[in-house]
């Protein structure tokens, strides 16, 4: 196991305390409120907008907090805040703002067909992110990942955040913060 695991794995347990939640209406609840404020589209609850790119910034800025992510990253809180992307937005037809982050932070970009770690970011092609929380050690197969605003379908305009298995078939590409 990777000496990182251990930092990677606390992202997750972050989205985790999210797992089984569901809107009240349409995009809306007390628990989606506190997503928004990370991103640079706070009042995007108001508006009932798609909130997955919302719930990642929300998992990523109470992750940096952490002291030994910090450590880890060799950051300040300042330089992480500054650091971490915002964007509430994810878009197929352009690099998205996350894309776009990962790539001017030198993050490592990869493609559908890599070796997945915990933690790493996975960008669908049909403007939808999430995190993933394991892999079957292959390529190829199926992964596991959790998400805001999907279902047990998988679909990028659900009904609260789930953890559920996931197919390769529709991933854009994986972004991987940590080694």
């Amino acid at each position: 196991m990777s000496k990182t695991y251990a930092i990677r794995k606390k992202l997750i347990d972050i989205a985790r305390l999210d797992a089984g939640k569901v809107e009240v209406s349409k995009n809306t609840a007390p628990w989606i409120a506190k997503l928004w404020p990370a991103t640079n589209y706070p009042t995007g609850m108001k508006e009932r907008q798609p909130y997955c790119a919302a719930g990642l910034a929300y998992c990523l800025r109470e992750w940096l907090k952490l002291p030994e992510v910090l450590k880890s990253l060799n950051m300040t809180p300042e330089q992480a805040e500054a650091w971490r992307c915002k964007s509430a937005s994810v878009k197929n037809f352009k690099p998205s703002n996350w894309r776009k982050w990962a790539r001017d932070k030198g993050l490592i970009v990869l493609p559908r067909a890599s070796i997945l770690k915990t933690g790493d970011i996975v960008i669908y092609n049909y403007s939808h992110i999430e995190l993933v929380t394991d892999d079957d050690g292959t390529t190829t197969g199926p992964f596991t990942a959790i998400g805001y605003n999907t279902d047990a379908a998988g679909s990028r305009d659900g009904e609260g955040c789930f953890e559920k298995p996931r197919s390769r078939a529709k991933v854009l590409e994986f972004i991987r913060i940590m080694e």
